[in-house]
């Protein structure tokens, strides 16, 4: 008698068990479907986003095929080559302010002493 009540539990244990797993398991595959729909979403919206960026490129590379100079041209062709010096030098002339600039900060820095530790005061 006692094997068989022993076999009996044995049995409506297993049984639970496997309940449990199989419910476990149902929830975890709800879960990754509902992972894999946003996956799906989130990839319609890239797709979305590169073909917005495709066509802006198409744009840029046209306007940027329009703009530039025929070289058969010369007066436009020297004048596109003045504009271009002249952006080089402005650009060239704010990194050399910008570089005083700090190198005026950096030497202040360096002339203070609250900022120099191996000064011995």
């Amino acid at each position: 008698m006692p094997w068989f009540l022993i076999w009996t539990l044995l049995v409506i244990a297993s049984l639970v068990l496997g309940f449990f797993l199989l419910r476990d398991l149902w929830r975890k595959a709800q879960a990754f479907m509902a992972e894999f729909a946003r996956a799906s979403e989130v990839l319609e919206q890239l797709t979305e986003r590169t073909a917005e960026l495709t066509a802006t490129l198409e744009q840029v590379q046209e306007a940027h095929e329009a703009q530039k100079v025929d070289f058969t041209d010369l007066a436009a062709a020297q004048h596109r080559v003045k504009a271009m010096r002249k952006a080089r030098q402005r650009k060239r002339a704010g990194r050399h302010q910008d570089h005083a600039a700090k190198r005026r900060t950096w030497r202040d820095i360096a002339v203070d002493p609250r900022f120099d530790r191996w000064r011995k005061k």
